[in-house]
């Protein structure tokens, strides 16, 4: 019996020295994240299906989120540069409740056109994105980053009923009448989230003592020439993980409003069944979280995203040709990619960043996928219009093989890692 308890004591010494940086604005994020993913993947069951509702087409749907898209390039650069200048809280804070408001617009949306009113507005709200992902890295002792981004994901781990509760409003008051539930949901969420966040401490001394709209107006088209000279400061390595993950994110952009297009039109899947395979890929992805984000922070996260690349090729073999059997197996896949993803490639990247150049890397980033992204979404809409519905799941099947190959061969993880 002593010696059982003496095991259980030293167990939670363990727990408690391994887990002691949650604190602060780390436990901040993660009581937000608990709210915002769960309010966020809630439309995304039936996102597509909703547009189409609307009077969209296959083509116009792509259409709509490449228009975001190019919103969201742009103001991730002004964003970039504002976090490093002003600091992160300001931006973080007041989008959050800019969100709120938004999501009003697609709970009301007569036609696809307010839904694409409502995405233009999405993409500008994200001028906050590079400063969430900087404060995240500020936060994090570097040596224990690939467990800390588990822990922040894993704190959306209510995401898993999103889809449950999705379906039960498709089931229960028919698609376009659960939408806009669902998009008022969303609202109040971000409400909360917003109230939360001003409780976030600021993690960079700032150049400026004020961060003001009117000034991220003004400084704006210096925000984007800075932005743009980041190729020119950052180490080999991280040209090469920009290099590699580019394409990457452009084939994913290309595919992600046509799965459940066709899952259902062409699979034939049930629409209650394709939001259980959601929730599937959610209980999969929050279990793998924890074990791979304490691996990436032993054996380094170059592996885990060579590791991610091959599991996305295994899933798309097993979504193009499936049944609901195969899609189950699909999502299991996917979802073990993008646990590799979401845990290797932010640590990687703040190894690979000084914390005064973060904001502005980060913004960098987000806009080359944005770019590529919005330009991926069209290229998708006309292949799976015009060519055959099946044919950006193999492209991305493609480049997704090559990008294996490649982070093997260019990337290198640096001797010591940047605070």
């Amino acid at each position: 019996m002593t010696c059982s308890l003496g095991s259980i004591f030293r167990l939670f010494n363990r727990l408690k020295e391994e887990f002691r940086f949650v604190h602060g604005n780390v436990l901040v994020l993660m009581t937000v994240w608990a709210v915002a993913d769960f309010a966020y993947l809630l439309p995304d069951a039936y996102y597509s299906l909703y547009v189409e509702a609307l009077g969209a087409s296959a083509f116009l749907i792509g259409a709509i989120v490449s228009v975001s898209s190019v919103a969201m390039a742009f103001f991730q650069l002004a964003g970039g540069y504002m976090a490093d200048k002003y600091g992160r809280r300001f931006l973080i804070v007041s989008m959050s409740f800019a969100r709120a408001l938004i999501f009003l617009v697609f709970a009301t949306a007569p036609s696809w056109h307010f839904i694409l009113l409502g995405e233009v507005m999405v993409g500008v709200s994200t001028i906050s994105q590079p400063a969430l992902s900087a404060i995240v890295a500020d936060s994090l002792p570097s040596h224990k980053r690939g467990i800390g981004y588990s822990l922040t994901i894993i704190a959306g781990v209510t995401s898993i009923f999103s889809p449950l509760v999705a379906g039960f409003l498709y089931l229960r008051f028919n698609l376009v009448l659960g939408m806009r539930i669902a998009y008022l949901i969303v609202s109040g969420c971000y409400f909360v989230s917003g109230t939360m966040f001003l409780r976030l401490t600021e993690t960079l001394k700032r150049k400026e003592n004020h961060a003001s709209i009117k000034e991220a107006f003004r400084d704006y088209p210096k925000a984007i020439k800075e932005c743009l000279t980041i190729p020119k400061i950052i180490s080999k390595q991280m040209l090469n993980l920009i290099l590699i993950f580019t394409p990457i994110m452009f084939v994913v952009r290309m595919c992600i409003p046509y799965y459940a297009l066709y899952a259902i039109h062409v699979l034939e899947i049930e629409e209650f069944q394709w939001a259980m395979l959601q929730m599937w890929s959610s209980i999969v992805l929050y279990a793998a979280l924890l074990p791979i984000g304490k691996i990436a922070d032993v054996y380094g996260r170059k592996k885990l995203l060579v590791l991610s690349s091959i599991f996305a090729v295994l899933a798309l073999s097993f979504f193009l040709y499936g049944n609901l059997f195969r899609l189950y197996i699909f999502f299991t896949f996917s979802a073990l990619c993008n646990a590799l993803v979401f845990i290797a490639y932010p640590s990687l990247q703040a190894d690979l960043t000084s914390k005064e150049h973060r904001g502005k890397v980060i913004g960098f980033t987000s806009f080359l996928d944005c770019i590529c992204g919005s330009a991926a979404l069209l290229l998708g809409g006309f292949l799976y219009e015009n060519v055959a519905p099946a044919t950006p799941f193999l492209l991305q099947m493609i480049v997704m093989a090559i990008a294996a190959i490649a982070t093997m061969i260019f990337i290198k993880e640096p001797k010591t890692r940047a605070e």
